[in-house]
């Protein structure tokens, strides 16, 4: 199979430590997970998707006791308060397509002190990402608690919209 360029490079850019506690947002058959998994030496996955095709994929692809899936929508999700040291979203438009409040609300309690939220966009066409959904983004995540950066970056020749927000 081959790894879509758009998600090595959200991974690269991510880039967690060996140890960390990740949380990946709309897994979907677990490619990146896969990509995730693999510099956890000592940390942790837990992937999420609403799609009980998509995790049952993502867990067949990541057998062992370091990773977890989860069927289920992100307002949905209850995990221990503190519990990830970052989560990651690979195109997943509920952060700018509404306000998000419940999902945001999630992520704020599911990460650790100093957590940070990754919100990557992209193709890998050579499309430049949208970014007309730039102040929608950076508004509702002030809204639900989170400091975003955003900007747009290049790597392995896809240009990715990269959205970096720690919760306050």
């Amino acid at each position: 199979m081959t790894v879509p360029p758009r998600l090595v490079a959200a991974v690269e850019l991510v880039d967690p430590a060996p140890d960390a506690r990740v949380l990946e947002v709309g897994c979907g058959r677990g490619v990146a997970a896969a990509l995730l998994v693999e510099r956890l030496s000592r940390g942790h996955y837990t992937g999420i998707d609403r799609s009980a095709t998509a995790s049952a994929a993502t867990a067949a692809r990541l057998p062992g006791a370091r990773a977890r899936v989860h069927t289920c929508a992100l307002a949905a999700f209850r995990p221990e308060p503190g519990a990830f040291d970052l989560a990651l979203a690979v195109n997943v438009n509920v952060f700018w397509t509404g306000a998000a409040a419940g999902e945001l609300g999630v992520l704020a309690t599911a990460l650790r002190p100093g957590g940070v939220l990754h919100l990557v966009y992209g193709s890998d066409g050579g499309a430049a990402p949208r970014t007309d959904v730039v102040d929608r983004l950076r508004d509702h995540l002030v809204a639900g608690g989170f400091v975003p950066e955003i900007d747009v970056r290049t790597r392995r020749g896809v240009q990715l919209l990269h959205v970096r927000a720690a919760a306050r």
